[in-house]
């Protein structure tokens, strides 16, 4: 068994936090995981890929076309980390934009959602745009953001590990135990408003 999930995002954002929540509830399962963190720049705003591999694997990094799962926090990354897609990959993308100071002044252009969204299709049929910040912010703290994408992900595929995992997770590493969990729950009962990414 192989499951490659790739977090994107910016700095603050909290892509570390949900790769090692992924990969902690990934351990409490009993599954083999390697973790690996690159940053475009490490400071708040920066561009952050996060690699967590799952199971039967040699190498940290996830290999071009090789993302089973790309959890996007900010729109635009997941077109930057495009290259890890491949015909079946799930995107659960984020849509609330983090709009880059090239942007602000003038230099440089962002793309609508639709626009990302339609890119993105092109590879893989399997995008799911959700305002994931919205409901961070219903729940209490749009810094939960990481944590709903997390709770969408669970309801959507059946994967080697569950809520329940995670659950534990959060309550034995993460401060704000109460308000994680209620964005974790939140998350997961999104699903009435999508269809199975299986």
């Amino acid at each position: 068994m192989e499951l490659n999930v790739l977090v994107v995002g910016v700095g603050g954002q909290g892509a570390l936090t949900t790769a090692h929540l992924i990969a902690r509830a990934a351990m409490k399962a009993g599954l083999n995981i390697l973790v690996a963190e690159t940053h475009g720049m490490a400071q708040r705003g920066g561009s952050v890929e996060v690699h967590v591999r799952i199971g039967d694997v040699m190498s940290p990094l996830i290999p071009d076309c090789g993302a089973d799962i790309v959890l996007a926090l900010e729109p635009s990354e997941a077109l930057r980390y495009a290259r890890y897609l491949k015909e079946d990959s799930k995107v659960f993308l984020n849509s609330r934009k983090i709009v880059p100071p090239s942007v602000t002044v003038g230099l440089a252009t962002y793309p609508s959602i639709e626009e990302i969204a339609e890119n993105l299709k092109r590879i893989t049929k399997n995008v799911y745009l959700i305002n994931a910040s919205e409901i961070a912010e219903r729940a209490g703290d749009v810094l939960t953001t990481n944590v709903v994408i997390v709770g969408v992900m669970l309801s959507m595929l059946k994967l080697p590990f569950g809520v329940e995992q995670v659950e534990e997770v959060i309550r034995e590493t993460m401060g704000k135990v109460e308000l994680n969990l209620r964005a974790l729950r939140m998350g997961y009962n999104f699903r009435s408003n999508q269809p199975s990414a299986e």
